[in-house]
């Protein structure tokens, strides 16, 4: 990952072709530059840490903060705070963003609990939620309201507009949360195992399942408030780790978490020079390149 990055920094696609920038451009571009590519890999990080935590939690391999709906509980906190607020700032966006995907993330956890809901079942609800906020979404952009051009602004998803203290404030986020992810190991090791044993092992299973809920939720919120609701990653990075035979808990949250920060590391980079001189979704990117990469990875495992 930190080989790509610094690959993608200095690796360029101008009118004559591909390229290393130097000089007077590169004084001017790398800045602006490593601040994109910061961002974007801190984004990946805490999304594929997220969904490496919950499918510890639900002991489930499909759960991931897009499945769940929390994607699109973000997307449509974003959506109600740049409506609702005549002049939402920066931080006012974030914090609606990951208000957006606590509250879907805690809904879920509420429903799950009462109805002791298996996990297919915790899926659909998190597709249906999914399908609601998309269906919301699709509305506001048809209304033709002005504000909706911010919006479709932020669901492209860009990490070019991230500011330094942005990216800087994202890189921290997402070293802490893997730092808390790797002291928390041993419940998630245990956590999988179900309720009755880590009540037997003396694990505060409320308490667990909650704040590893909000702390997801907030997560997911903080990465898709900067570069935009990205899909897939918080998926295919545990998956992948998974697949290269990292099952314990520590090295696989850090595996995913290094991951995630590869894959939209990757994206950025295609997003940025695939259709030179004009920037493309990250989101598109990290599906197009993860998903191949998990899906010969799950017939390889089917095979064996």
């Amino acid at each position: 990952a930190v080989a790509f990055a610094v690959l993608s920094l200095f690796g360029t696609r101008g009118p004559e072709g591909w390229g290393v920038i130097s000089g007077a451009i590169a004084a001017s571009f790398v800045p602006l530059r490593a601040t994109a590519i910061l961002a974007a890999a801190a984004a990946g990080a805490l999304l594929a840490l997220s969904g490496a935590a919950l499918q510890r939690v639900t002991a489930n391999p499909m759960a991931a903060p897009e499945v769940l709906g929390v994607t699109g509980g973000a997307a449509l906190g974003y959506a109600a705070t740049l409506f609702l607020l005549p002049a939402p700032s920066p931080v006012a966006l974030a914090l609606g963003s990951s208000g957006g995907a606590g509250a879907t993330l805690i809904i879920l956890s509420a429903y799950a609990a009462r109805s002791n809901m298996a996990p297919a079942r915790l899926l659909l609800a998190g597709l249906a939620i999914g399908a609601f906020a998309s269906a919301l979404l699709a509305a506001i952009m048809a209304s033709g309201d002005p504000r909706a051009w911010s919006l479709l602004g932020w669901l492209a998803g860009s990490a070019t507009r991230v500011t330094v203290a942005g990216a800087v404030a994202l890189a921290a986020m997402a070293v802490a949360a893997l730092g808390a992810a790797l002291l928390l190991s041993r419940w998630f090791d245990i956590l999988p195992l179900g309720s009755g044993v880590a009540q037997g092992l003396g694990v505060p299973l409320g308490t667990v399942r909650l704040t590893v809920v909000l702390a997801a939720g907030l997560a997911t919120g903080a990465a898709s408030v900067l570069v935009g609701p990205v899909s897939f990653v918080g998926l295919m990075a545990p998956h992948i780790a998974r697949s290269l035979g990292l099952l314990r808990p520590a090295p696989f949250l850090a595996a995913s978490w290094c991951l995630g920060a590869l894959l939209m590391s990757l994206a950025a980079f295609g997003a940025r020079t695939a259709s030179y001189p004009y920037d493309l979704p990250l989101g598109l990117f990290a599906t197009l390149i993860g998903t191949p990469w998990l899906f010969i990875a799950l017939l390889g495992r089917r095979h064996a």
